[in-house]
């Protein structure tokens, strides 16, 4: 709304240029008006020079503006410097970009049903341009998309998407293929999905039957799990845009 605002008044500069005037006028909400120069400012605030001080008014208190020539060119190249930085301080992840997540705790489909949600960390930072987006141990969130146990060997089956990366304390979408791991014959498993699962967590395999290269357990005969620790290797299927 703010960014509007100034906006506004840059337009109201351009148009109310009085070449009889030789100094920049602010109208305050409360009444209060100040002759002084403009000089400079941002989407919130404007720098304005009056008694020989420079104050920042923010936006949200003015009600008018009247800029001199000199002065509405000056606020044009402010806003157009603003914007700049503004977009340079967008950053983009590649589509095709991959990461590691690895999981906290075990994923199951004795403890977690279809639409369990669900959170993992990145194990390597992920880097756009050269620079740490999100650091290793960054919190992924994920869910529980299909979730099929029994005591029929080779119908188990646990498919999870991650759908979320916390990156400046905020969730941003991500955009990502299911991946998971289904019950084969004679206690044997397959992982299923584009992602890659791997580098589970050893000390598992004695609580039931290793699956594949041990990413997921059979524990009972009923049940097919995830262990804790697994690694989850994705990729961000479409670009995305973080401030």
């Amino acid at each position: 709304m703010y960014k509007k605002l100034y906006l506004l008044f840059l337009v109201v500069a351009v148009l109310s240029v009085n070449n009889s005037l030789f100094s920049d006028e602010i109208v305050l909400k409360n009444g209060l008006k100040l002759k002084g120069t403009f000089k400079g400012g941002t989407e919130k605030i404007i720098k304005f020079k009056t008694s020989g001080e420079v104050q920042q008014i923010s936006i949200s208190e003015i009600k008018s503006i009247t800029f001199t020539a000199a002065s509405a060119t000056s606020a044009k190249s402010a806003e157009t410097t603003g914007a700049a930085a503004s977009s340079s301080s967008v950053k983009t992840i590649p589509a095709g970009t991959k990461i590691t997540v690895k999981t906290k705790n075990a994923i199951s489909t004795a403890q977690h049903k279809q639409g369990a949600i669900i959170d993992a960390t990145l194990d390597l930072d992920l880097m756009v341009g050269g620079k740490v987006v999100a650091p290793k141990g960054s919190t992924v969130y994920g869910k529980v998309v299909e979730s099929v146990g029994g005591r029929r060997i080779g119908l188990q089956r646990i498919v999870v998407q991650f759908n979320y990366l916390v990156i400046n304390g905020k969730k941003v979408a991500i955009d990502t293929d299911p991946v998971g791991a289904e019950g084969g014959r004679g206690s044997a498993a397959k992982m299923i999905g584009a992602g890659a699962l791997f580098g589970a967590a050893g000390g598992e395999a004695g609580k039931g039957a290793a699956i594949g290269a041990g990413v997921a357990l059979l524990a009972g005969g009923k049940h097919i799990q995830i262990p804790a620790g697994s690694k989850v290797e994705l990729t961000i299927k479409k670009a995305v845009n973080i401030n």
